[in-house]
């Protein structure tokens, strides 16, 4: 059994999901600290100018003090109208936004409290859009971060973290990020019979909204969120996110290099997502 975990953060990447897909079960592990400026409370989406951050405001008192679970979203900026309204003004005429405009509209609606709350929404609702059979985990219903502190033999163990969580769950591999190489120990989990797999993500190319205006925001742009993929190619989009199913340019981009056959792009040291998920 293949075993994941990343923490969870607001409208996932395309890289999120497909590390999910290739597990039997993932963790959300939404009980280590929080950090500030990374992908717990915001991500980007597409624009006639290029892109723009969707960011969910949450209270910053004794905020690095908290983990994941324990952050409270701030609702008196109204955020949730001006997401919804975002969605709605640069995704309107994507060809499958009226086919999930209903969970979203619902979803700007609630009043959340808590950032997990959301997030773990949002992403619940996609693996069932995608149709993934993968069985999400949620850590701190688990309390396997709370006993893991209890035995662990080291400050910070990554690597034990890992053994710990496949003995636990019953799992013989466990697929780790890409940046995993830098810290990560594979060679102390074969003797407990634990293999560790690397996610390294070419980034697909498919057809965006906008993306005819080359002069504006230079074609494709990579490393949005999945909805982006989501409303421009329903339910194409997990084949096109695992790399299953590659999808020409339209007329025209390739003059402009920003699609140029059916090229995926590699991860590299200047991406977004590049920002390091330790576990």
């Amino acid at each position: 059994m293949k075993l994941g975990a990343l923490q969870p953060g607001y409208l996932p990447w395309l890289g999120f999901f497909d590390q999910i897909a290739r597990c039997d079960v993932f963790i959300l592990y939404d009980d280590l600290p929080y950090r500030k400026d990374t992908w717990r409370n915001r991500n980007r989406i597409r624009t006639p100018q290029g892109w723009c951050w969707l960011s969910v405001p949450v209270h910053n008192d004794g905020l690095l003090q908290k983990t994941i679970r324990e952050v409270e979203i701030r609702e008196e900026r109204q955020w949730r109208r001006r997401h919804w309204r975002a969605l709605q003004c640069n995704y309107a005429r994507a060809p499958f936004f009226p086919a999930y405009e209903a969970f979203f509209a619902k979803l700007y609606e609630q009043r959340w409290r808590f950032l997990i709350d959301l997030n773990v929404a949002i992403i619940r609702y996609i693996v069932e859009v995608l149709g993934l059979q993968t069985r999400l985990v949620i850590s701190s219903e688990t309390g396997l971060e709370r006993e893991f502190l209890g035995v662990r033999t080291r400050v910070r163990d990554p690597t034990g973290r890992i053994a710990f969580l496949c003995q636990r769950l019953g799992a013989d591999c466990f697929l780790e990020g890409a940046l995993g190489r830098t810290f990560m120990e594979p060679a102390r989990l074969t003797p407990v019979g634990i293999t560790m797999e690397f996610h390294d993500y070419r980034h697909p190319r498919y057809r965006q909204q906008f993306s005819h205006y080359a002069q504006l925001c230079g074609g494709f742009i990579p490393y949005l969120s999945v909805i982006d993929l989501l409303f421009n190619h329903g339910p194409e989009s997990l084949d096109i996110l695992t790399g299953r199913k590659t999808v020409c340019p339209l007329l025209g981009e390739g003059k402009t290099g920003a699609l140029h056959g059916l090229r995926t792009h590699a991860i590299s040291d200047a991406d977004p997502h590049r920002i390091h998920q330790r576990l």
